[in-house]
């Protein structure tokens, strides 16, 4: 009987199909026939005097995009480091999830330890790290409150705002490309990477990294999993710096007052020069996607602190060419 009904639901489904299959050949072809004038269109479009005037006219704003595209890659982008210890009030860095599967099986006596960044433990104390997230990853992955975690944290921190401020100012700076460029909305919709190449724009496949630190509870069976998971972004590294400064008391010693460098004082110091660079006296006033940065005067390697007398804005390309030499 049911091999009966099955060859039935066979017989039906090719005679559906049969009589579909005319309607089906009808409409690719309408779309392979679209596709192909809309090929031709693009093509006739790209060899226009129209297009390669305007290409002409943007060539300087390319060059600033090329510039940058280039520097992007410059930037230290693995940002593993370690858990922090903080207050309830970083309960939101961490998120929590119930990953149970019904009818799993696991082998109990097998652990997760090929991810240095994941902790097996138990259920409690996975959802205690969600509400206090910094105070756990300090407790359960051996993070010590030392200046050279703090030399470490500053490191990470300033590379995070550079790639995550460079990206961003790529991304306008294609915004602007588009809208100065104003091609045909087609263009734009199909076909906007091969427009980005055809005019010489070279676009970084570059996001930013965070590591991420993982407490994570199985049961005996296997059938019940949850976890809690930190992102180490820019703002749980200066909750970090934060707490390790405070932990260490030595506010006056230079590799503690790296974490005194902050999204806020960085915008701070901004704003107080201007969003000029005090080097070659660029301004966002004249250019408006300037890349800036926040640079120490003295090193922090050489007894500089991150304090705002000793803080400067400088452009990328100011910054990049000082480093970490002391101008007079």
């Amino acid at each position: 009987m049911q091999i009966i009904v099955v060859l039935v639901l066979i017989a039906i489904a090719i005679a559906i199909f049969w009589w579909a299959l005319p309607f089906l050949l009808t409409a690719l072809g309408i779309y392979l026939v679209y596709r192909l004038i809309r090929y031709v269109k693009k093509e006739k479009y790209f060899k226009s005097p129209e297009f390669l005037e305007q290409k002409e006219k943007i060539e300087s704003t390319i060059k600033d995009f090329n510039e940058v595209a280039e520097y992007v890659k410059e930037i230290p982008n693995n940002n593993q480091f370690v858990p922090i210890e903080n207050k309830n009030e970083y309960a939101h860095l961490a998120t929590f999830e119930n990953t149970s599967k019904h009818g799993y099986k696991r082998d109990r006596n097998t652990k997760n330890i090929n991810a240095q960044n994941v902790y097996p433990t138990s259920l409690q104390v996975v959802r205690k790290a969600s509400e206090e997230p910094i105070k756990y990853l300090c407790k359960y992955f051996d993070i010590n409150p030392t200046e050279e975690n703090l030399n470490q944290l500053q490191e990470i921190g300033e590379n995070i705002s550079r790639m995550e401020n460079t990206v961003e100012n790529l991304r306008l700076r294609e915004q602007e490309i588009e809208t100065d460029f104003d091609p045909p909305k087609f263009i734009l919709k199909y076909y906007k990477k091969e427009l980005m190449e055809k005019l010489g724009a070279e676009i970084p496949n570059i996001n930013v990294k965070y590591a991420e630190y993982i407490f994570e509870y199985v049961s005996a069976g296997g059938n019940s999993s949850q976890k809690s998971t930190i992102t180490f972004d820019g703002e749980t590294v200066e909750a970090t710096a934060s707490f390790i400064s405070e932990k260490i008391k030595y506010k006056k010693s230079a590799k503690a007052q790296r974490a005194l460098m902050t999204s806020r004082l960085r915008n701070i110091i901004k704003y107080r020069d201007d969003h000029t660079c005090q080097i070659c006296g660029a301004s966002t006033k004249e250019q408006s996607l300037l890349l800036l940065e926040i640079d120490h005067i003295i090193p922090i390697s050489k007894g500089g602190l991150s304090s705002p007398d000793n803080l400067q804005t400088l452009c990328w390309k100011c910054n990049r060419t000082k480093s970490d030499k002391i101008l007079s």
